[in-house]
Protein backbone atom coordinates (compact mmCIF):
# COMPACT_ATOMS: atom_id res chain seq x y z
CA UNK A 1 0.00 0.00 0.00
CA UNK A 2 1.56 3.59 -0.96
CA UNK A 3 2.08 5.42 2.47
CA UNK A 4 0.88 8.74 3.31
CA UNK A 5 4.01 10.11 3.22
CA UNK A 6 5.19 8.76 0.09
CA UNK A 7 1.92 10.59 -1.58
CA UNK A 8 3.10 13.83 0.08
CA UNK A 9 6.57 14.01 -1.07
CA UNK A 10 5.81 13.01 -5.17
CA UNK A 11 2.75 15.68 -4.54
CA UNK A 12 5.35 17.97 -3.60
CA UNK A 13 8.29 17.23 -5.93
CA UNK A 14 6.68 15.67 -9.02
CA UNK A 15 4.23 16.88 -11.44
CA UNK A 16 2.90 13.99 -13.80
CA UNK A 17 3.14 15.30 -17.45
CA UNK A 18 0.25 13.38 -19.75
CA UNK A 19 1.93 12.15 -22.84
CA UNK A 20 0.11 12.81 -26.24
CA UNK A 21 2.87 11.55 -28.47
CA UNK A 22 2.47 7.90 -29.96
CA UNK A 23 5.92 7.09 -29.48
CA UNK A 24 6.26 4.00 -27.14
CA UNK A 25 7.92 5.26 -23.53
CA UNK A 26 11.68 5.01 -23.36
CA UNK A 27 12.17 2.43 -20.74
CA UNK A 28 15.66 4.25 -20.24
CA UNK A 29 13.98 6.96 -18.99
CA UNK A 30 12.76 4.21 -15.80
CA UNK A 31 15.40 3.93 -13.28
CA UNK A 32 15.07 1.56 -10.34
CA UNK A 33 16.31 2.97 -7.12
CA UNK A 34 17.11 -0.23 -4.45
CA UNK A 35 17.30 0.04 -1.41
CA UNK A 36 19.75 -2.81 -0.60
CA UNK A 37 21.79 -1.66 -3.10
CA UNK A 38 22.09 2.35 -2.09
CA UNK A 39 22.46 1.04 1.91
CA UNK A 40 19.25 2.93 3.12
CA UNK A 41 15.74 1.65 3.83
CA UNK A 42 12.64 1.27 1.55
CA UNK A 43 11.08 3.39 3.60
CA UNK A 44 13.65 6.24 3.44
CA UNK A 45 13.70 6.04 -0.43
CA UNK A 46 9.60 6.51 -0.08
CA UNK A 47 9.67 9.37 2.43
CA UNK A 48 12.69 11.21 0.38
CA UNK A 49 11.89 11.43 -3.75
CA UNK A 50 14.24 13.89 -4.04
CA UNK A 51 17.07 12.06 -2.84
CA UNK A 52 15.63 8.99 -4.85
CA UNK A 53 16.18 10.84 -7.87
CA UNK A 54 19.34 12.31 -6.91
CA UNK A 55 20.15 8.26 -6.89
CA UNK A 56 18.85 7.43 -10.29
CA UNK A 57 19.88 10.21 -12.42
CA UNK A 58 23.94 8.88 -12.38
CA UNK A 59 21.89 5.74 -13.70
CA UNK A 60 20.31 7.36 -16.47
CA UNK A 61 23.43 9.27 -17.56
CA UNK A 62 24.97 6.09 -17.78
CA UNK A 63 22.12 4.74 -20.64
CA UNK A 64 21.96 7.91 -23.00
CA UNK A 65 25.46 9.65 -22.93
CA UNK A 66 28.48 7.95 -24.37
CA UNK A 67 31.15 6.93 -21.97
CA UNK A 68 33.69 9.49 -23.09
CA UNK A 69 31.43 12.00 -22.42
CA UNK A 70 30.42 11.27 -18.73
CA UNK A 71 32.92 13.37 -17.30
CA UNK A 72 31.88 16.50 -19.05
CA UNK A 73 28.03 16.32 -17.29
CA UNK A 74 27.88 19.76 -14.90
CA UNK A 75 28.35 18.16 -11.53
CA UNK A 76 25.63 20.38 -9.61
CA UNK A 77 22.18 19.68 -11.87
CA UNK A 78 18.83 18.49 -9.74
CA UNK A 79 17.87 15.30 -10.58
CA UNK A 80 14.07 16.71 -9.34
CA UNK A 81 13.73 18.93 -12.74
CA UNK A 82 13.97 16.45 -15.22
CA UNK A 83 11.51 13.69 -12.65
CA UNK A 84 8.27 13.02 -14.46
CA UNK A 85 6.71 10.52 -11.76
CA UNK A 86 8.02 8.13 -8.28
CA UNK A 87 6.58 4.93 -8.49
CA UNK A 88 7.63 3.36 -4.56
CA UNK A 89 8.41 -0.41 -5.28
CA UNK A 90 8.98 -3.45 -3.01
CA UNK A 91 12.65 -3.21 -3.35
CA UNK A 92 12.53 0.86 -3.25
CA UNK A 93 11.60 3.75 -5.72
CA UNK A 94 11.21 3.83 -9.51
CA UNK A 95 12.08 7.04 -10.80
CA UNK A 96 10.73 8.21 -14.45
CA UNK A 97 12.28 10.66 -16.10
CA UNK A 98 10.61 13.21 -18.57
CA UNK A 99 12.63 12.35 -21.69
CA UNK A 100 12.20 15.87 -23.53
CA UNK A 101 13.35 18.00 -20.73
CA UNK A 102 16.65 15.32 -20.71
CA UNK A 103 17.35 15.82 -23.86
CA UNK A 104 17.14 19.46 -24.08
CA UNK A 105 18.94 20.21 -21.41
CA UNK A 106 22.02 17.88 -22.90
CA UNK A 107 21.46 20.00 -26.03
CA UNK A 108 21.75 22.81 -24.36
CA UNK A 109 24.33 22.26 -23.07
CA UNK A 110 25.86 20.92 -26.31
CA UNK A 111 26.54 17.35 -24.70
CA UNK A 112 26.85 14.24 -27.12
CA UNK A 113 23.79 11.92 -26.30
CA UNK A 114 22.00 8.84 -27.62
CA UNK A 115 18.18 10.08 -28.79
CA UNK A 116 16.69 6.45 -28.59
CA UNK A 117 17.53 3.50 -27.45
CA UNK A 118 19.74 1.08 -29.92
CA UNK A 119 17.88 -2.03 -30.62
CA UNK A 120 20.55 -5.21 -31.31
CA UNK A 121 20.15 -8.71 -32.40
CA UNK A 122 23.42 -9.53 -30.60
CA UNK A 123 24.91 -13.09 -32.42
CA UNK A 124 28.27 -15.08 -30.65
CA UNK A 125 30.36 -17.58 -32.13
CA UNK A 126 32.73 -19.07 -30.00
CA UNK A 127 35.30 -21.71 -30.70
CA UNK A 128 38.72 -23.26 -29.18
CA UNK A 129 41.89 -23.47 -31.03
CA UNK A 130 40.64 -26.83 -32.18
CA UNK A 131 38.06 -25.40 -33.75
CA UNK A 132 34.76 -26.50 -31.65
CA UNK A 133 32.23 -24.63 -30.63
CA UNK A 134 32.15 -23.45 -27.09
CA UNK A 135 28.52 -23.77 -26.11
CA UNK A 136 28.13 -23.04 -22.27
CA UNK A 137 30.96 -20.08 -22.94
CA UNK A 138 28.66 -18.83 -25.34
CA UNK A 139 25.20 -18.93 -23.53
CA UNK A 140 26.92 -17.43 -20.60
CA UNK A 141 27.88 -14.53 -22.67
CA UNK A 142 24.59 -14.01 -23.98
CA UNK A 143 22.93 -14.02 -20.78
CA UNK A 144 25.04 -11.25 -20.16
CA UNK A 145 24.32 -8.93 -23.37
CA UNK A 146 20.69 -9.79 -21.91
CA UNK A 147 20.64 -8.60 -18.71
CA UNK A 148 23.46 -5.60 -18.98
CA UNK A 149 20.96 -4.25 -21.51
CA UNK A 150 18.50 -2.39 -19.06
CA UNK A 151 21.38 -0.71 -17.32
CA UNK A 152 23.40 -0.17 -19.91
CA UNK A 153 20.99 1.88 -22.25
CA UNK A 154 20.39 -0.51 -25.33
CA UNK A 155 17.74 -3.67 -25.75
CA UNK A 156 18.62 -7.27 -27.40
CA UNK A 157 16.00 -7.28 -30.11
CA UNK A 158 15.62 -10.05 -32.63
CA UNK A 159 14.51 -7.79 -35.21
CA UNK A 160 17.27 -5.06 -34.41
CA UNK A 161 20.63 -4.33 -36.12
CA UNK A 162 23.00 -7.17 -36.53
CA UNK A 163 25.97 -7.39 -33.97
CA UNK A 164 28.04 -10.60 -34.64
CA UNK A 165 30.88 -11.03 -32.41
CA UNK A 166 32.89 -13.92 -33.96
CA UNK A 167 36.09 -14.95 -30.82
CA UNK A 168 38.69 -17.78 -32.08
CA UNK A 169 41.18 -19.42 -29.85
CA UNK A 170 44.62 -18.70 -31.62
CA UNK A 171 46.44 -20.87 -28.79
CA UNK A 172 46.30 -21.26 -25.22
CA UNK A 173 46.71 -17.68 -24.42
CA UNK A 174 45.71 -15.39 -27.61
CA UNK A 175 42.26 -14.91 -28.70
CA UNK A 176 41.04 -13.06 -31.81
CA UNK A 177 38.01 -11.28 -32.23
CA UNK A 178 35.68 -10.23 -35.57
CA UNK A 179 33.04 -7.70 -34.90
CA UNK A 180 30.50 -7.24 -37.87
CA UNK A 181 27.01 -7.12 -38.73
CA UNK A 182 24.75 -3.88 -40.31
CA UNK A 183 24.65 -2.36 -36.66
CA UNK A 184 26.25 1.38 -36.83
CA UNK A 185 29.34 -0.11 -35.21
CA UNK A 186 32.29 -0.17 -38.02
CA UNK A 187 33.32 -3.57 -38.02
CA UNK A 188 37.08 -4.14 -37.14
CA UNK A 189 39.16 -7.33 -35.75
CA UNK A 190 41.50 -7.35 -32.66
CA UNK A 191 43.33 -9.77 -30.69
CA UNK A 192 44.00 -9.97 -27.16
CA UNK A 193 46.29 -12.17 -25.20
CA UNK A 194 44.35 -13.44 -21.91
CA UNK A 195 45.75 -13.51 -18.55
CA UNK A 196 46.14 -16.31 -16.31
CA UNK A 197 42.63 -15.50 -15.05
CA UNK A 198 39.29 -17.09 -15.41
CA UNK A 199 38.79 -16.46 -19.40
CA UNK A 200 35.06 -16.08 -19.39
CA UNK A 201 35.40 -13.14 -17.18
CA UNK A 202 37.60 -11.36 -19.40
CA UNK A 203 35.51 -12.26 -22.47
CA UNK A 204 32.56 -10.92 -20.61
CA UNK A 205 34.66 -7.68 -20.02
CA UNK A 206 36.16 -7.43 -23.66
CA UNK A 207 32.07 -7.99 -24.80
CA UNK A 208 30.81 -5.28 -22.60
CA UNK A 209 33.41 -3.00 -23.96
CA UNK A 210 32.35 -4.18 -27.79
CA UNK A 211 28.37 -3.72 -26.92
CA UNK A 212 28.88 0.08 -25.17
CA UNK A 213 30.63 0.85 -28.61
CA UNK A 214 27.49 -0.42 -30.42
CA UNK A 215 25.11 1.67 -28.42
CA UNK A 216 27.69 4.86 -28.63
CA UNK A 217 27.66 4.51 -32.39
CA UNK A 218 24.26 5.91 -32.00
CA UNK A 219 25.50 9.13 -30.65
CA UNK A 220 23.65 12.30 -32.01
CA UNK A 221 26.03 14.79 -33.08
CA UNK A 222 25.87 17.94 -31.06
CA UNK A 223 25.50 21.78 -32.01
CA UNK A 224 28.61 22.80 -33.76
CA UNK A 225 29.51 26.22 -33.41
CA UNK A 226 31.45 28.27 -35.68
CA UNK A 227 34.65 28.97 -34.10
CA UNK A 228 37.31 26.40 -35.27
CA UNK A 229 35.51 25.68 -38.36
CA UNK A 230 36.71 27.30 -41.99
CA UNK A 231 34.37 28.16 -45.08
CA UNK A 232 35.68 25.96 -48.09
CA UNK A 233 34.31 25.10 -51.42
CA UNK A 234 32.70 21.77 -52.07
CA UNK A 235 34.48 20.51 -55.00
CA UNK A 236 31.37 18.20 -56.11
CA UNK A 237 29.64 21.60 -56.42
CA UNK A 238 30.23 22.94 -59.61
CA UNK A 239 29.00 26.39 -58.01
CA UNK A 240 31.70 26.09 -55.63
CA UNK A 241 28.70 26.64 -52.38
CA UNK A 242 30.25 26.83 -49.50
CA UNK A 243 30.57 24.61 -46.57
CA UNK A 244 31.57 24.56 -43.27
CA UNK A 245 34.39 22.02 -43.06
CA UNK A 246 36.02 21.37 -38.78
CA UNK A 247 39.49 22.43 -38.88
CA UNK A 248 42.50 19.51 -37.83
CA UNK A 249 43.27 20.24 -34.41
CA UNK A 250 47.31 18.90 -33.11
CA UNK A 251 47.72 15.34 -32.03
CA UNK A 252 49.40 15.42 -28.48
CA UNK A 253 51.37 13.17 -27.14
CA UNK A 254 52.19 12.90 -23.61
CA UNK A 255 53.86 10.84 -20.87
CA UNK A 256 51.90 8.82 -18.10
CA UNK A 257 53.34 7.90 -15.18
CA UNK A 258 51.40 5.07 -12.84
CA UNK A 259 52.18 5.40 -9.16
CA UNK A 260 50.74 2.18 -7.63
CA UNK A 261 51.30 -1.60 -7.41
CA UNK A 262 49.28 -3.65 -9.77
CA UNK A 263 48.84 -7.66 -10.64
CA UNK A 264 49.48 -8.06 -14.34
CA UNK A 265 45.62 -8.86 -14.75
CA UNK A 266 44.78 -5.57 -13.67
CA UNK A 267 47.61 -3.53 -15.84
CA UNK A 268 46.10 -5.36 -18.64
CA UNK A 269 42.66 -4.43 -18.12
CA UNK A 270 43.58 -1.53 -17.49
CA UNK A 271 45.52 -1.01 -20.34
CA UNK A 272 42.45 -2.42 -22.85
CA UNK A 273 39.88 0.04 -20.90
CA UNK A 274 42.56 2.97 -21.60
CA UNK A 275 42.75 1.79 -25.63
CA UNK A 276 39.35 1.88 -26.32
CA UNK A 277 38.62 5.39 -25.83
CA UNK A 278 38.01 6.86 -28.92
CA UNK A 279 40.28 10.06 -28.02
CA UNK A 280 43.54 7.97 -27.96
CA UNK A 281 45.59 6.75 -30.76
CA UNK A 282 48.34 5.03 -29.71
CA UNK A 283 49.37 3.74 -26.24
CA UNK A 284 52.48 2.02 -25.27
CA UNK A 285 53.92 1.11 -22.05
CA UNK A 286 57.56 2.56 -21.81
CA UNK A 287 59.01 1.09 -18.32
CA UNK A 288 58.22 -0.94 -15.37
CA UNK A 289 59.69 -0.88 -11.56
CA UNK A 290 59.02 -0.57 -8.61
CA UNK A 291 57.48 2.52 -7.91
CA UNK A 292 54.68 1.63 -11.30
CA UNK A 293 54.43 1.79 -14.88
CA UNK A 294 55.01 4.28 -17.20
CA UNK A 295 53.17 5.04 -20.49
CA UNK A 296 53.46 6.64 -23.53
CA UNK A 297 50.19 8.29 -24.88
CA UNK A 298 49.18 9.65 -27.92
CA UNK A 299 46.07 11.92 -27.83
CA UNK A 300 43.33 12.28 -30.58
CA UNK A 301 43.42 16.39 -30.74
CA UNK A 302 44.94 19.06 -27.95
CA UNK A 303 42.65 18.10 -25.39
CA UNK A 304 44.15 16.33 -22.24
CA UNK A 305 42.05 17.59 -19.42
CA UNK A 306 39.49 14.39 -19.84
CA UNK A 307 42.05 12.46 -18.53
CA UNK A 308 41.49 13.52 -15.17
CA UNK A 309 37.62 12.21 -14.88
CA UNK A 310 38.09 9.72 -17.11
CA UNK A 311 40.88 8.23 -13.71
CA UNK A 312 38.79 9.93 -11.47
CA UNK A 313 35.82 7.39 -12.05
CA UNK A 314 38.21 4.67 -11.20
CA UNK A 315 39.46 6.03 -7.88
CA UNK A 316 42.57 7.67 -8.61
CA UNK A 317 43.91 10.95 -8.94
CA UNK A 318 45.76 12.44 -11.64
CA UNK A 319 48.15 15.38 -11.46
CA UNK A 320 49.76 17.08 -14.03
CA UNK A 321 53.65 17.68 -14.18
CA UNK A 322 56.29 19.20 -16.33
CA UNK A 323 57.49 15.99 -17.42
CA UNK A 324 53.23 14.71 -18.04
CA UNK A 325 51.16 13.34 -15.90
CA UNK A 326 51.41 11.16 -12.48
CA UNK A 327 48.71 9.00 -11.35
CA UNK A 328 47.77 8.02 -7.86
Amino acid sequence: MLSLLFRLSCAFVCIVFVQTSAIAADTRMQVDVVAETEGVEVSWLHANVREASALALPQLWNRIVPQYALGMIPKKVKAVRFMQKASPTEAGVRITFHQPRVLNYLKEHKLPYIAEQPALNVVIQLYNKDGRPMGETTNALLELASSEAAAMGYRIDDQGASLVLLWRWLDDKQVSLSVRGNSKLSEYAETRMLTAADPLEQLKSWMSVVLLKARDAHVEATVVETEGFELAPDQSNPLNDLVMQPLPKPDVELRLAIQRHASLADQVLFEQDLRQDPRILALSLRQVNRDGQQYRLQLKGSDDQWLTHWFARRGMTLVPTIEGWVVQ
